[in-house]
């Protein structure tokens, strides 16, 4: 019926205005004057005993596919449906064909259906769906924490990411809601998912893996804004903050965050003294902000932090290790780089087994070897070293996440060293593509990987291309307010505006 009047529609609207109002307003739409879709589902509807009425009044609070799980919990909200298996209801409305089951366990309404539902749960039953959505909520919550916690378990990296994947359209909608709950004080909310509170710097690191950096920083901000009152989760969320402006090249705001962690930490050392792991989590963050000042006064601070955490356990220990071997790797203390960049490793593997950070590991030593003199042996061993962590990204699901872009870039790069210039080419288009799909707007990162290939062209004598992509680059930059001197391979670039001088005139250097 709904084909056959949307048909006769065709002749009245355009395509792209009747989908517009399909999507707005299917059921006012789809009502011809004779017949309505709207009443062929209210006669099913009205067939319906009271207790599946109100099941399938429930139903639409899930924006993305469900399992029996979930409806168990919303069910909670109707007293009409306790004592009710979950199964049993779920079948009745299959067989009525007012459910769909697109998957195994896995089941979602029509979109008229779901349209029927919710204006009915609107005018007649507000209470009902309003509860039924904060019972969602809190069971999305719990799952988005269950799922972290088995993220941060041995060899269990790939199934958390799965499964935040399976159920990402209900995980995003409810960590929003949570958020907003929290800014309208909802005492309910906030304590029933206190869960997700527990070790928030491991909950937020694994949701940076499965979610888009700008709903991610978003989420962080507005968390960041109902933190007044709790030191320590402020600072995390500080911290947490700092690193994603950090690698967006927001070197004023990362400033400006970190500081205020660092006088939050001061000021209530008495909190973080029982909140061990939080405390590492800033001691670790505040080494790397250190280390990126790139202030020789600052290195009594940094190895005093580094040795303090360095007591904690496993797999913290490992993430100080890694830390501070990229800080003795910008010292130019190779030996020790090295040395504590193989037992992250080793620690990582032993405590993660195949996991995201048991690929970064590989990648910093990889990054290591690329920053000593480029022998043949070492780009061997940086080749090895940066295809594991490669494989690792594959293996977990995560090849074409943005946690791969830089190896994918560095691959490429020392590929180009080797003079294997297809294969240069090949990882480093595909850093591209990821970064384009993964990064929205300017980025530091993109910066890195236009400029990686302006050189490449250029040794492969395609000049043209080659200052296309430099002028690409050092423009993105330039609208980031950021200098050569904080692009990475500052001399490499310089050696090439000093080739091109015409074409870079108005680039500024510093």
């Amino acid at each position: 019926m709904a084909l056959c009047i949307a048909g006769s529609l065709l002749s009245v609207y355009p395509e792209e205005m009747l989908i517009k109002h399909l999507e707005k307003e299917p059921l006012t739409l789809l009502d011809d004057g004779e017949t309505s879709v709207e009443n062929v589902i209210r006669m099913s509807f009205d067939l319906l005993t009271k207790g599946q009425q109100e099941a399938l009044i429930l139903m639409p609070v899930f924006p993305g596919q469900f399992n029996l799980v979930a409806v168990e919990a919303v069910m909670k909200a109707s007293p009409s449906l306790n004592g009710i298996l979950p199964g049993s209801i779920i079948h009745s409305l299959r067989n009525r064909s007012l459910l769909q089951q697109p998957n195994h366990g896995r089941y979602q309404m029509h979109p008229l259906i779901q349209a029927f539902a919710k204006k009915i749960g609107e005018a007649e039953y507000p209470d009902l769906v309003a509860a039924g959505e904060k019972l969602a909520c809190v069971h999305f919550m719990s799952r988005l924490a269950e799922n972290a916690d088995r993220y941060w378990s041995k060899d269990n990296c790939r199934e958390s990411v799965d499964a935040f994947n399976t159920d990402r359209h209900n995980l995003e909608y409810f960590l929003q809601m949570y958020a907003q709950e929290r800014e309208k004080k909802d005492r309910n909310i906030v304590e029933s998912c206190q869960t997700f509170l527990d070790h928030l710097p491991q909950k937020c690191m694994y949701l940076e893996m499965c979610v888009l950096p700008k709903f991610y920083i978003s989420i962080l901000e507005r968390l960041l804004e109902t933190s007044e009152t709790q030191p320590v989760h402020r600072v995390e969320l500080l911290c947490l903050l700092g690193h994603e402006y950090r690698k967006a090249g927001e070197k004023e705001k990362y400033r400006k965050v970190m500081m205020e962690a660092d006088d939050i930490h001061t000021k209530n050392r008495a909190e973080f003294e029982t909140n061990a792991l939080s405390d590492v989590y800033f001691r670790n963050s505040y080494i790397r902000f250190l280390s990126d000042k790139k202030d020789v006064n600052e290195n009594k601070r940094i190895e005093e932090e580094t040795e303090a955490v360095l007591q904690v356990s496993h797999p913290e220990r490992a993430a100080t290790l890694l830390y501070a071997g990229m800080f003795e790797k910008r010292r130019k203390k190779t030996d020790k780089a090295y040395q504590k960049l193989s037992e992250a490793l080793e620690l990582f593997t032993k405590c993660l087994g195949e996991h995201f950070m048991t690929a970064q590991s590989l990648k910093a030593i990889a990054d290591l070897c690329f920053f000593l003199k480029k022998t043949e042996a070492i780009l061997d061993i940086c080749l090895v070293h940066y295809e594991a962590a490669i494989k690792m990204f594959d293996d977990l699901g995560l090849g074409g996440s943005k946690g791969s872009i830089l190896t994918l870039k560095n691959f490429g790069l020392c590929h180009m060293e080797k003079k294997n210039f297809e294969g240069a080419k090949k990882f480093l288009m595909k850093a591209e593509q990821v970064s384009e799909r993964e990064l929205e707007g300017d980025h530091q990162w993109k910066i890195l990987i236009k400029t990686g290939l302006a050189f490449l062209h250029g040794k492969m004598e395609n000049q043209d291309q080659a200052k296309r992509l430099m002028r690409d680059g050092l423009s993105m930059g330039k609208r980031l307010n950021l200098p050569i001197d904080k692009m990475g391979e500052k001399y490499k670039i310089r050696e090439f505006l000093d080739r091109h001088p015409d074409i870079f005139l108005e680039i500024p250097r510093e």
